[in-house]
């Protein structure tokens, strides 16, 4: 009988290529994560002394993120969708026109979907006043500023399916806010709006070096400060050589490369301790011959926009802590706190009170008449500054722009409007109260419940 080589051949084929996703990673390795993928851990047959009753499952979803040749086999399929249908196949990543890629996250903002409500605005907003009051008290400069996200800078290159919207956006309204709660902020969308140059980057979802010299200009021209400007397009080379994050996302075994601008002048500053890298949660830096100490609070557009201010500061703290963690204003010794988030987490600031703020103390007198009705859940945890955490929720809803205030054993304390929950509001406290009222606004007027005691 005649054997049918080529049938034998094709067989063959066939079943290494239904194989190699689990043999290759005998011979191979596993595959590696990619960009901002956070990968299954190794599955463990124990946890605490015991089985695993997961293993199973741990198992499947450990092959799922580290089968051989996963890349590979993504950015083919990436590479078609595009081709064919123009397509993304990542859902955290837009594919625009002319090559350019943008961060899903985003598309709410520019869509004017599932804005902050006015109250979530408003406890930003009021969040960072509380912040800025507590920088003045130990005499130090405060700035807040927002990254715009790139399609509001860079709307033309965004699909025509989705349109943009003409209602005020989060980071509008927040402007409004900070306004009236006199908080001082400086509106980078401006600054970036005012140059013709593109100062973010095609496949990245960031600003690039020379946006990065903007922002560091614009942020060092609202505090006043007399340091050097690096906003000078000539005194940057530009080289292909960025691994863009949206588009490691997208073709995580592509091989394109996104346009970096590098300046041509050496670093003055040195670190404290060597970092691993620029997305380390801490970086202390000083500078010789600059004055002042900084403390900012920064997130991924700070990656290339701390070495310019690291550069215009004899100290510098930089920190990726969220919450905020305030009690660096005291241990770093700082004279000036800047914070910078990106437009699409402005929500973040009324979700996470910043830590270790003390409440303030307010001259208020109480009102004669305690509301019955009126209800709150709370909870009390010791904080690693010495002071006592109280959090909870609002079970009524108070006026927009009310404050929250704990009357704790007589003593009136403001309390930060953000946390989780509806109407949450968080204070550190000097000690345990042994009873506790709230207060706040309601239609203008007012009220205080009945006393809790512990």
């Amino acid at each position: 009988m005649k054997k049918n080589y080529g049938f034998i051949l094709f067989l063959g084929v066939f079943l290494l290529m239904c194989l190699w996703p689990l043999v290759g990673m005998a011979i191979a390795g596993p595959s590696a994560a990619a960009a901002n993928e956070k990968s299954a851990p190794l599955p463990a047959l124990t946890k605490g002394g015991a089985f695993n009753a997961s293993f199973l499952n741990d198992t499947s979803d450990y092959f799922a993120d580290h089968f051989a040749s996963r890349q590979e086999l993504i950015t083919v399929n990436a590479v078609l969708e595009a081709a064919l249908f123009g397509e993304s196949a990542e859902e955290n990543v837009i594919l625009g026109k002319d090559g350019w890629l943008y961060y899903k996250s985003t598309l709410e903002d520019y869509q004017g979907q599932n804005l902050l409500s006015d109250r979530e605005i408003w406890a930003a907003a009021h969040c960072l006043a509380l912040v800025q009051e507590y920088a003045r008290e130990q005499n130090a400069d405060f700035l807040f500023t927002v990254a715009p996200n790139k399609n509001t800078l860079y709307p033309e290159s965004m699909p025509d399916r989705y349109l943009r919207s003409d209602v005020s956006g989060n980071a509008e309204r927040l402007y409004d806010a900070l306004r009236s709660e006199g908080v001082r902020y400086v509106d980078l969308e401006a600054a970036f709006c005012a140059e013709d140059r593109v100062l973010y980057q095609r496949l990245d979802s960031h600003w690039n070096n020379l946006g990065a010299a903007l922002a560091h200009d614009t942020i060092l021209d609202a505090l006043g400060m007399n340091a050097a400007r690096f906003y000078a397009p000539d005194h940057f080379t530009a080289a292909e050589d960025h691994d863009a994050d949206l588009y490691q996302m997208l073709f995580p075994a592509g091989t394109e490369k996104d346009v970096q601008f590098y300046p041509d002048w050496s670093w003055q500053f040195s670190y404290d301790r060597p970092i691993r890298s620029a997305e380390d949660q801490k970086i202390n830096t000083c500078c010789s011959g600059q004055n002042g100490r900084l403390l900012m609070f920064r997130d991924s557009f700070g990656n290339t926009l701390y070495p310019f201010m690291a550069e215009s500061f004899g100290a510098a703290c930089f920190s990726r802590a969220m919450p905020y963690d305030l009690s660096l204003l005291g241990t770093e010794d700082a004279d000036t706190l800047v914070i910078e988030i990106v437009e699409r987490n402005i929500a973040r600031l009324a979700q996470n009170a910043p830590q270790y703020l003390p409440a303030p103390v307010r001259e208020i007198p109480l009102p004669d008449v305690r509301e019955p009705s009126l209800r709150f859940t709370c909870s009390f945890s010791p904080a690693e500054n010495g002071t006592v955490r109280c959090s909870g929720n609002l079970r009524c809803a108070p006026d927009t722009n009310s404050p929250v205030f704990l009357v704790c054993d007589g003593t009136v304390y403001e309390a930060s409007p953000a946390g989780s929950g509806e109407y949450p509001f968080t204070a550190y406290l000097p000690e345990q109260p042994a009873s506790l009222q709230i207060m706040f606004l309601q239609n203008g007027k007012l009220i205080i419940s009945q006393e809790i005691l512990n």
